[in-house]
C-alpha cells in the first residue's frame, strides 16, 4: 500500500448509487495500491450496516463517531481509546449538556464512550446555543470540543478527538506521508481531515458549514 484514501461517507461517497458502483469497480482494481479508511459520523454499528447495504468495499480501517473510535478488522483500536479516555470527564459533560433543553439526545445507539451526540434543529438561536455550551465547558474546565454538522448535528468529543486527529494517527502508524494521502468529505465534522497535512477534495455537494 503506497496511497491512503480517507473517504467520508454519507453525501460524499454514498448518495447516488450508480456513481458509487462505479468508484468501487474502480478503487477494486487499485487496492492493492491504497489503504482505505472510512471516516464517518455514524456508529461502528451503524457503518457496517451501511457498508453491507450499498456493497461498499470493505475498510482496512474505520473512524467511526466522528473521530471517536478507530476500528481495524472490527476490532477497537484500544491506544487510541486510552489516549481519548486521558481527562475526558463524560458524566460530568452530559450533566452540564443537560442544562441545554435546544439539544435532543441522539438515539443510544450513536452514543459511545467518548462521544456524547445530540440534535439542534438549525434556528436563529443554533449559534448562540453552541457558543454557550463551549463557553459553560471552559468554565468548567472540561477537556471536550463541540462538531456541529449536517445542519443539525452536535457532537461532544474528547479534546484530542476528531477525524482529523485519528487520521494523523493513523498516517503515522501506517508510515504514510501527506502528499499519499487524500481526504474527501462534505460536512462540518470533516473539516478537521482539512485542516491536516494532506491533499483534499470538498464534493460538489458540500454543506456551507464545510465550504465556510
Amino acid at each position: 500500500m503506497n496511497f491512503l484514501l480517507v473517504i467520508d461517507l454519507d453525501n460524499t461517497l454514498v448518495g447516488d448509487d450508480e456513481a458509487t458502483l462505479a468508484f468501487n469497480q474502480h478503487l477494486q482494481s487499485k487496492r492493492s495500491q491504497i489503504c482505505l479508511i472510512y471516516a464517518t459520523g455514524r456508529s461502528h454499528n451503524s457503518t457496517c450496516e451501511l457498508i453491507a447495504q450499498k456493497q461498499l468495499l470493505t475498510p482496512d480501517y474505520l473512524i467511526a463517531g466522528a473521530g471517536s473510535e478507530i476500528y481495524k478488522d472490527d476490532k477497537l483500536d484500544l491506544d487510541w481509546a486510552e489516549y481519548l479516555s486521558q481527562n475526558w470527564d463524560k458524566i460530568a459533560i452530559a450533566s452540564l449538556a443537560q442544562q441545554f433543553p435546544q439539544l435532543k439526545p441522539q438515539s443510544p445507539k450513536e452514543q459511545n464512550p467518548w462521544k456524547l451526540s445530540f440534535c439542534l434543529e438549525l434556528a436563529p438561536t443554533a449559534s448562540s446555543v453552541l457558543n454557550d455550551l463551549q463557553e459553560k465547558l471552559a468554565e468548567s474546565g472540561l477537556a471536550a470540543q463541540i462538531i456541529f454538522s449536517s445542519n443539525r448535528d452536535v457532537d461532544i468529543l474528547p479534546q484530542t478527538s476528531n477525524k482529523g486527529n485519528a487520521l494523523t494517527y493513523l498516517q503515522k502508524r501506517l508510515q504514510i506521508p501527506p502528499d499519499a494521502t487524500l481526504v474527501c468529505g462534505d460536512s462540518g465534522n470533516d473539516i478537521s481531515m482539512f485542516e491536516q497535512d494532506a491533499r483534499g477534495v470538498i464534493v460538489a455537494n458540500a454543506l456551507s458549514e464545510l465550504l465556510e
